[in-house]
């Protein structure tokens, strides 16, 4: 059913609401929880390896022919745990510790790929706790749901996570409004398309206007001394706006700043004041 501002307050009205836009997948992972549950596992796997060892001391102080082949051989084993009782008791330990082996493997694999999830930008967060708290579609333990921040993790993350496209995506909903047909009216929306293209646009002018602005300053000024502070100056500019306004690696930061500062090298030690200067000395 779409959501309209007067639906009924409920899982149906959150639902709609979380459906409206992907940022929205926001849930709790009740780390706590799945770290008490893995420690419980790990417990009753800890309490049958113990057990196991036991059996197989006890075997050892009373070592007999039958034992030394059940120890060695799984057809013998099988066929006399089927007729001793402390055969049949450590086959049927062999089975248990095989189920709960798979069951905390499985456990430990999945908490793994739970951990690798992002937490939710404040952005989204605060669009998100903002309706709830607003709407509260939910009473009992699940009214208290959004207290518990530092749980929650984003199934669907900002792709863009530098910070021009934070500032333009937290503006973006006023001056680039985006298009919901089932989107809460409350909820102000932006064009994904649109501040992508702009955050492009200001990064390339940026860097570009950098590298302009350094030529022409080489370009005006005669001193040598004052040309190499300027390359350090313009250099350090490059690199704080590829920092602030893009999201790369810190490699690839350190690799375009390099080659800013080698190609202003070049530039300067090319220029007609440098060439006049090394022909007069």
């Amino acid at each position: 059913m779409p959501y309209t501002p007067e639906a009924f307050s409920s899982y149906a009205a959150f639902s709609e609401f979380i459906a409206s836009d992907t940022e929205l997948s926001l849930y709790r992972t009740f780390h706590a929880l799945s770290s008490r549950s893995l420690l419980y596992l790990q417990s009753s796997l800890l309490a049958l390896e113990n057990r196991l060892k036991e059996l197989d001391e006890e075997d050892l102080k009373d070592l007999d022919h039958d034992k030394l082949l059940s120890a060695k051989c799984w057809e013998t084993f099988s066929a006399r745990a089927k007729e001793q009782p402390r055969e049949a008791e450590r086959m049927d330990l062999i089975i248990e510790i095989k189920k709960q082996m798979k069951e905390y493997h499985e456990a430990l694999l999945l908490q793994s790929q739970v951990l690798k999830l992002t937490k939710p930008n404040k952005r989204v967060w605060h669009v998100f706790q903002g309706w709830f708290e607003t709407v509260k579609p939910f009473i009992g333990y699940g009214n208290d749901l959004v207290q518990q921040r530092d749980d929650f993790v984003a199934l669907r993350p900002s792709p863009d996570q530098d910070f021009l496209a934070r500032y333009l995506q937290d503006l973006g909903g006023r001056y680039l409004p985006g298009v919901r047909h089932t989107a809460p009216t409350e909820v102000k929306y932006y064009s994904s398309t649109h501040v992508s293209r702009l955050v492009t646009v200001i990064t390339v002018l940026a860097a570009s206007l950098v590298i302009e602005g350094a030529i022409v300053a080489l370009y005006v000024v005669q001193s040598q001394n004052v040309k190499l502070g300027l390359i350090a100056l313009f250099t350090s500019l490059f690199a704080a706006s590829l920092a602030i306004l893009t999201d790369g690696r810190r490699t690839d930061i350190i690799l375009a700043t390099a080659a800013c500062a080698a190609v202003l090298v070049v530039f300067v030690s090319q220029s007609p004041t440098t060439i006049n200067s090394n022909t007069n000395n």
